[in-house]
């Protein structure tokens, strides 16, 4: 059956009803020395595949059994043997037959072997139109499963008939194999098959010869690449050197979207999104050389008003994948990425070690389909770092890789225990079990990284914040993006939280799930917790937190919703936090997030974060308070930072008469690091920490530290060691071991 002008995908969905190709992965195709088939002293083992050698037709069909004839395909007998024929009769159309194996549970690994002959094949248009055995392993759901055998193929002519082996393993998942004999789009040609066979072999020997195979084709291939002394491994990396106006071995030309500019002298890269969406990239290929162990990568960067698109990684970055010898792409290579702006020149470095698999380092900078934005990109250079550098890197990562190891298997060990959370209720401004009445005392600490992805080390960080240093309660900090998936699966993040809520379970601790979104909530948010709440509804141990920091709202908009304007004047003492575009929009009001979660039947305790970014809350004293509808009660939220002024209005009447929790509260170490500060708002930080701990414990307010990130200010912590920051995390740790601290001023 032909099918002119398709392309290979095309064509094999028409054939096989959406069939698709698998990447190849497997031992490569050797012709043996006979041209007849082997012959063994030993049985041969049974073959998976039905009549390979076509000799057989039981009911006459002048066809052989198991196999279909399509147009261009023929059962040929000569000398008493049968096999089978392929003609391209007509240029561009395919002919190809079609037979499904199935795999069970013991099969591992294949070889396949078959007596091959060809005459006068021409490749058409496409690299892949030509002769070839087309293979893919399906799962139970009919969907390719990877890595698959490669494809054989066959162009010119062979007029003898040579016997060809092919060994692979098969996948997780695989219950079917495809083969697929075909001349798939060539010129012309005949292509003829005889004595088909599939064999269940031992796997590990077919991965042992791949292996061996490919160290051999990665120790010839970086023997090849003889750099001379002081050759830089990124030609042209200054720009200095041009062609025209482009730099040479970058581009052949400037355009409006990626050009070379000149600055007082200096020669440099610049990519400009002149449209959103829109994808600028420069590729560079580096072969890699044999002493090649670990590399460093050093650029200057500068970048205005980068905003990112669609997904994650729609932002200026430079991309770079190692390459094995198989074209394989290899993990290992970092990918700095930049949004927002930097109008100065920065300085940037990463070291990184090389999989001893790669031959080779693609390098692609790019403005990758971001919204807008300029980047700019000078100075770069790539170089092999001595081989001590690259053994002591070595180590550092074994040894992160057996603390990995450690702590995944303790972290598996208290998943394992039991729940112990008591429920929780609202009893006046206090927060007590359900059961009995029992105050509890909320004191904690935020874990962060879920709001800007899928999160670093956040199972560990809830550990040790319970175990180490006596939290009783974990804010998690996420979005709705992620939760949902973002065009992705969101079953990992979904994960995440689930086995965070787990491990509060365990030490009877309690989790804030925070939305952490500005401004005020929008349908997407009421969406979210209508999932959310479902998921976790009336699980003792998690609270809902429904939005993170409204803020240039009224307190009408912010209890019943309404329309949010761009159009904000600036008010007296109140600080801009982030730098999030002001838009119109229709909000939803915080008394229809509570009243989505309490519609599924959710009676968790829920939080409420006031004006302000969450600090002023003035209006639930005076009119603007929640109605719980039939739940556990209701927290408001309060978030404290040094620029805050006022506790005693702001926060303190609202605690006489609810419970109020301050899920972000934090001190920094000098202002120059909060630059976005104005200087009115610039109070003492001297006594600062010691005084907003101690008005919290004087008035028994609920508290999770901000934050036990070591990247996310103000830092509780300053490395992945928890090493507790001498500004902050030092009184944040001694208040959770039961310290107490004196007020001495109210701020």
């Amino acid at each position: 059956m032909g099918f002119a002008g398709l392309s290979l995908r095309c064509a094999l969905s028409v054939v096989l009803l959406g069939m698709t190709v698998g990447v190849a992965l497997a031992e490569e195709t050797q012709p043996a020395t006979s041209t007849a088939p082997a012959t063994s002293t030993a049985p041969a083992p049974e073959s998976l595949l039905r009549n390979g050698d076509f000799e057989t037709d039981s009911d006459n069909d002048g066809k052989p059994d198991g196999w279909g004839l399509p147009a261009g395909a023929t059962w040929e007998k000569e000398d008493g043997n049968h096999f089978l024929r392929l003609v391209q009769s007509e240029p561009g159309k395919t002919v190809l037959i079609y037979v499904a194996v199935p795999v069970k549970d013991e099969h591992k690994a294949f070889e396949l072997s078959y007596r091959v002959r060809y005459e006068n094949i021409k490749p058409g248009k496409q690299s892949w139109f030509d002769g070839r055995i087309m293979m893919n392993f399906k799962n139970a759901e009919g969907k390719v499963v990877k890595p698959g055998p490669k494809h054989p193929a066959f162009r010119g002519t062979k007029k003898d008939w040579e016997t060809r082996t092919q060994k692979f393993v098969v996948p997780d998942g695989a219950v079917k194999l495809e083969i697929m004999p075909c001349l798939f789009q060539a010129e012309s040609g005949t292509l003829e098959f005889d004595d088909f066979r599939l064999t269940p072999i031992d796997a590990e020997a077919v991965k042992a010869g791949r292996e061996a195979q490919d160290e051999a084709k990665v120790a010839a291939a970086r023997a090849k690449v003889q750099r001379k002394a002081g050759e830089p491994m990124i030609a042209n990396g200054d720009f200095e050197k041009l062609n025209s106006d482009a730099p040479a071995g970058w581009f052949p030309k400037n355009t409006d979207t990626v050009s070379c500019v000149a600055e007082d002298g200096n020669h440099f890269l610049r990519f400009r999104a002149t449209e959103p969406g829109k994808m600028l990239m420069l590729y560079r290929n580096i072969p890699l050389a044999t002493d090649d162990k670990a590399l460093e990568l050093s650029f200057r960067v500068r970048y205005d008003n980068i905003k990112r698109g669609k997904e994650l990684w729609h932002d200026g970055r430079i991309m770079m994948n190692f390459k094995g010898a198989n074209g394989e792409k290899l993990a290992g290579a970092p990918t700095p990425y930049f949004r927002g702006t930097k109008k100065e020149w920065q300085e940037r470095k990463y070291r990184f070690l090389v999989p001893a698999q790669a031959v080779s380092l693609e390098f692609m900078p790019a403005l990758f389909e971001a919204v807008s934005g300029t980047l700019e990109l000078d100075d770069i250079r790539l170089a092999a770092l001595s081989e001590d550098e690259a053994q002591a890197m070595a180590n550092a990562k074994a040894e992160t890789e057996r603390i990995k190891s450690e702590r995944a298997a303790l972290i598996e060990k208290d998943l394992s225990m039991p729940a112990i959370s008591k429920e929780l209720k609202v009893s006046g401004n206090q927060v007590v079990t359900a059961a009995d009445g029992k105050e509890i005392w909320l004191q904690g600490l935020s874990v962060d990284s879920m709001q800007w992805g899928p999160g670093e080390n956040i199972l560990w960080s809830v550990r040790v914040a319970l175990n180490e240093w006596n939290a009783n309660v974990i804010r998690l900090a996420m979005k709705e993006e992620y939760w949902f998936g973002e065009g992705k699966g969101p079953e990992q993040y979904r994960k995440t939280v689930d086995q965070a809520v787990q491990l509060c379970a365990a030490k009877g601790a309690y989790l804030l799930l925070d939305l952490h979104r500005f401004r005020a909530p929008t349908r997407e948010h009421l969406a979210f917790w209508k999932d959310a709440a479902e998921r976790y509804k009336n699980n003792p141990t998690v609270l809902f937190e429904l939005f993170n920091e409204p803020h240039d709202i009224s307190w009408d908009v912010w209890r019943n919703g309404g329309q949010v304007t761009d159009k904000v004047k600036p008010k007296e003492g109140v600080v801009v936090e982030n730098k999030e575009e002001l838009k119109t929009f229709e909000a939803v009001g915080m008394q229809q997030l509570v009243d989505a979660v309490r519609a599924t039947g959710a009676k968790n305790v829920i939080l409420a974060g006031g004006l302000d970014w969450s600090y002023d809350l003035t209006g639930i004293v005076n009119g603007y308070a929640l109605d719980n509808r039939g739940g556990n009660g209701i927290i408001y939220v309060s978030h404290i930072y040094p620029w805050k002024t006022g506790w005693a209005k702001k926060i303190l009447p609202t605690a006489e008469k609810h419970p109020v929790i301050i899920t972000e509260v934090g001190c920094i170490e000098k202002w120059s690091d909060f630059s976005f500060i104005g200087p009115k708002q610039r109070y003492p930080l001297e006594g600062w920490a010691q005084d907003v701990l101690g008005m919290m414990q004087k008035h028994k307010l609920h508290w999770t530290g901000f934050s036990f990130h070591p990247r996310c200010g103000p830092m509780v912590i300053s490395d992945w060691n928890y090493t507790p920051t001498p500004y902050w995390g030092v009184y944040v740790k001694e208040a959770l071991a039961g310290k107490q601290f004196e007020m001495k001023k109210m701020r």
